[in-house]
This record gives structure tokens, sequence and C-alpha cells, in this order.
């Protein structure tokens, strides 16, 4: 998927489905515990991100993440290099 907005959304919507929490209503500063994601949700999503943007992150993305801005800014980075 080439475009990142739209990468986001669906990042965005599996979470939303994932923490059972409307879209516009996540807080993309909280730390992932904050908002509900557990470590094996914080895998899948991490998964899940590589699938849609067709790229792998970095081994240890978890431990360079925070929040989720972190993870879009990692993600958007990807995307911008292909």
């Amino acid at each position: 998927m080439a475009n990142y907005e739209a990468a986001k959304l669906e990042i965005l919507e599996w979470l939303s489905e994932t923490i059972r929490v409307p879209v516009d209503e996540i807080d993309l500063t909280k730390p992932f515990p904050e908002i509900g994601l557990d470590s094996l949700d914080a895998v899948h999503m991490i998964a899940t991100i590589e699938s849609t943007i067709r790229k792998e992150l970095p081994e240890d993305v978890i431990q360079r993440v925070t929040c989720l801005n972190d993870i879009f800014e990692m993600m958007r980075e990807k995307m911008a290099a292909a």
C-alpha cells in the first residue's frame, strides 16, 4: 500500500477493533499499555503494519517506540524510503 494515510487508517481500524475503542477516541500519544494494547497485541500490530506497508520494521521496534505517533512516524519513514 503506497499511501501513508490509507495505511495509517487501516492500522487504526485494526487497533480500534482490537482494543474496542472508536478510532477517533484513540490517543496517539499514550503508551501502548495505557490504550489497552498488551505485548501480544503490540507484536500483532507490528506484523499488521509490515503486511500493510509491505516493508519490514526494525526487529527492536517495540523497544524503540513508546506510542502510536512513534510507530506511525517510523512507518511513514519506511514508506517514504520506497
